[in-house]
């Protein structure tokens, strides 16, 4: 199968090369109805470089190449459309799940450029402001990741997935923000128009990609792709999940000291809102008793419908 002729030899592919692998890899299904030349303008190399690289990988030519691209997608159909009992049980289904996610994860561990995760990072910790956004799905993921950054000391907002509130924080835009927006699917208009935004006043864009092909791949200044592959028909979140983290992880260990610091403070208010609590406590029983006398009164013992003889709450 190409894919894995693809990988025995990445490593030693040039950065054209790599493009055209990447996008055979994660837009199988969009590149076995492309020709070359299709290939070729979106992985952003001449058309010669697509015939070669199928050379290189051992076909006569890029029509053999693809013929093994289409196989894939007819496997992919014949399991959404004519499951086996035996290969569609809930257990399997769980497996198969997990295991392209595993082979997702492996894939940015072994593919994702250092250099451009350490870009990212340091665009982050120098950000004056850092604005968040998704779409869709990923609209969580976005609002998840702003309240880590809250925790970490960082002046971070997570933009409304309204179109008023987008333009609010598109006019709002300065130099040195930072605008950060997650793209799982090829539907990300949002994300793109506040990339622009964020281009026109200088600000950095960074873009988590479920593709590098989509909207925001090519929007963004800083690109981190997160594969979305999937057994099913809904895209997997797990890579741009992890992808995240990762960084988040990064970024505070850079910070050191003052994330512990941060650390501290959000575990002294957590202690405090105990206390508070706790203090708060007889209070809250006395409410209680209060509203529950009258109740008790009028339903009699232990919740008992009371009595036809007797006037409701009389004891």
């Amino acid at each position: 199968m190409y894919t894995e002729h693809i990988q025995e030899i990445y490593s030693d592919l040039s950065p054209g090369y790599r493009r055209v692998a990447d996008y055979l890899v994660n837009n199988y299904r969009d590149a076995a109805f492309m020709t070359a030349a299709e290939v070729g303008r979106a992985s952003k190399v001449d058309t010669t470089l697509v015939v070669r690289f199928a050379q290189r990988l051992g076909y006569p030519g890029y029509p053999e190449l693809i013929e093994e691209v289409q196989e894939r997608v007819k496997e992919d159909l014949r399991s959404a459309y004519e499951p086996s009992a035996a290969n569609n049980t809930p257990v399997s289904i769980f497996q198969k799940s997990l295991g392209e996610d595993c082979r997702s994860l492996e894939y940015m561990r072994l593919r994702t450029d250092p250099a451009t995760v350490e870009r990212a990072v340091e665009v982050l910790l120098a950000a004056h402001r850092i604005f968040i956004i998704g779409e869709n799905v990923s609209v969580y993921l976005a609002e998840a990741t702003v309240q880590r950054l809250l925790t970490l000391g960082f002046n971070a907002y997570s933009i409304s997935s309204d179109l008023m509130g987008q333009a609010q924080f598109a006019a709002t835009l300065q130099r040195d923000d930072v605008v950060v927006g997650i793209g799982i699917t090829e539907l990300t208009p949002s994300v793109a128009v506040m990339f622009r935004s964020a281009h026109e006043v200088g600000a950095k864009t960074i873009g988590i990609a479920g593709s590098l092909t989509n909207l925001v791949a090519r929007e963004a200044e800083i690109v981190l792709h997160a594969p979305i592959n999937a057994v099913g028909l809904w895209p997997s979140l797990t890579s741009a999940t992890a992808l995240l983290s990762a960084l988040l992880q990064i970024i505070t260990l850079r910070r050191g000291d003052q994330s512990a610091e941060w650390a501290m403070r959000g575990e002294f208010f957590l202690r405090q809102h105990m206390t508070a609590l706790r203090e708060q406590l007889p209070h809250l029983q006395e409410v209680l008793s209060r509203f529950n006398s009258p109740l008790r009164n009028e339903l009699g013992p232990a919740g008992a419908e009371p009595s036809s003889d007797v006037p409701a709450g009389a004891q």
